[in-house]
């Protein structure tokens, strides 16, 4: 989706909650207050950062070997949007 598409998008949903009472602003003013903790899975989700030369312990399994994974922590932090959030 392109910028100029989520900003109307989030401009038509700012005036839809102002018409009920909600301070779109505000609510996110309180949110960046919120300490967030990601779930292990969600920075490699569909596989992760395993090591092929092992075999499956008591831990998670993960698979995937899709064009473009990421197969480092850093590779993964390098393209996700979610750690500038």
């Amino acid at each position: 989706m392109k910028k100029q598409s989520i900003e109307r998008c989030y401009r038509e949903a700012k005036e839809r909650y102002a018409a009920l009472g909600v301070s779109t602003d505000q609510v996110l003013r309180n949110l960046k207050k919120v300490p967030v903790s990601m779930h292990c899975w969600q920075g490699d989700d569909v596989g992760g950062f395993e090591s092929m030369d092992t075999t499956l312990g008591g831990g998670l399994a993960v698979t995937g070997n899709y064009p473009g994974k990421a197969r480092t922590p850093p590779s993964c932090a390098a393209t996700s949007k979610w750690l500038s959030l």
